[in-house]
């Protein structure tokens, strides 16, 4: 068994995540390719300086503008399900998702089933609006239901919002476009396109090399972890790619597990272990592909990063929308900005610089940091008085 650096490891993820090598393409094309590689994008409410999935493509695409998703997505070649962007290639995958959820055999899905059954008539009456107008907002709805949506959290009693993402779920339903981050949803059947629901085995054995591939690099655990793929990647269909001659397995220096590697990427791998390329500083999304593993991004970088988002001001390390700063094939540290759109000024609260790592230099700090605020459209960017700690 091929025993490979750590380095080539990280370096090969990189490629693979589009975030080392050559800056490839531009506009809507390159956008589709790299939602194509990468599996998925996620999306998120949080706009502290802009929605995570326009972070996520803004590192890879050059001079990535956002309605070039908004393009992909209006002519069906990207369309959204659950907290994704997909690529439509995947939605006979999907639909194997989709049909678990309409036939749950247990779990929370069940139970989801079980109260979509009891309000039928809030379900009826969602389908008979979408038949009519065909595509509506969430604030279209009546709330029709008979018995509540019972949850711990914000969700409780929401029982139009929570009708809408179940159905998305189940796949009867689909979000055809957004006003002004509002859904509008219609029928879903009448949105996608048409298409043949892969069986059990070829769902297993489709996902588990998509989700290599994407990765470049990975643990069954770390495959298992991918968003998009994670509840089909299989042992069984590792061992069938490998056979097939699809896959090759290496050992990771310091790791006592098997890694998976892309056949076809295995020179890749063997050409970055020797060089690896050119030096680029990129800020990443707190949701980032690459590092949303945070277990993957400890074992590979040797940075523990942690969302701190959802914790008390006094106990963050790093900050609210703590950005790390990818240098090179190291992550060196984070940066911490907040847009105000009032003043159209870009402020860093923070950033903090890794002492055991290379140092970033200051001016590819600052390059990386002014192509944010560009993107983002500020006019200035603060930094504050204490530069690093």
């Amino acid at each position: 068994m091929k025993v490979v650096g750590l380095a080539g490891a990280r370096r090969l993820a990189l490629h693979k995540q589009r975030l080392a090598g050559p800056r490839r393409g531009r506009g809507a094309a390159a956008v589709l390719k790299t939602v194509r590689e990468l599996g998925y994008v996620q999306l998120d409410p949080t706009n502290v300086v802009a929605r995570s999935h326009l972070l996520v493509l803004r590192a890879r695409v050059p001079s990535f503008r956002p309605v070039d998703v908004e393009r992909l997505l209006a002519d069906r070649s990207l369309f959204e399900y659950s907290a994704f962007i997909l690529p439509v290639e995947d939605l006979p995958l999907h639909a194997r998702t989709m049909a678990l959820h309409r036939r749950p055999s247990g779990g929370r899905a069940l139970r989801v089933a079980t109260w979509v059954k009891a309000n039928a008539a809030l379900r009826r009456h969602i389908l008979s609006r979408l038949r009519r107008d065909e595509v509506l907002p969430t604030s279209a709805f009546e709330d029709r239901a008979t018995i509540a949506w019972r949850s711990t959290g914000w969700t409780a009693g929401k029982n139009v919002s929570q009708m809408l993402e179940f159905l998305w779920r189940q796949g009867v339903i689909t979000v055809a476009e957004r006003s002004g981050g509002e859904r509008r949803w219609t029928i879903a059947r009448s949105w996608l396109p048409h298409t043949r629901m892969l069986s059990a085995t070829e769902s297993e054995r489709y996902a588990t090399e998509r989700a290599v591939r994407a990765f470049g690099i990975a643990t069954l655990r770390d495959l298992r972890s991918h968003y998009a793929y994670w509840r089909f990647v299989t042992p069984g269909a590792l061992d069938w790619l490998e056979r097939h001659g699809r896959l090759a397995h290496v050992q990771v220096e310091g790791s006592r597990e098997p890694w998976y590697v892309h056949a076809e990427d295995v020179p890749l791998l063997a050409r970055l272990e020797r060089d690896p390329g050119e030096i680029r500083t990129t800020l990443l999304s707190p949701f980032d592909n690459l590092i949303i593993d945070r277990r993957r991004t400890e074992r590979l970088f040797g940075f523990r990063y942690r969302m701190e988002i959802y914790i008390p001001p006094t106990l963050r390390r790093f900050g609210y929308f703590a950005m790390p700063i990818l240098h090179g094939d190291r992550i060196v540290g984070t940066v911490d900005p907040r847009l105000s759109r009032e003043t159209g000024r870009l402020r860093i609260l923070s950033t903090h610089l890794t002492p055991d790592r290379p140092r970033v230099p200051a001016p590819a700090l600052r390059d990386a940091v002014a192509e944010l605020a560009a993107f983002v459209g500020a006019r200035d960017v603060e930094w504050p008085h204490r530069r690093y700690s």
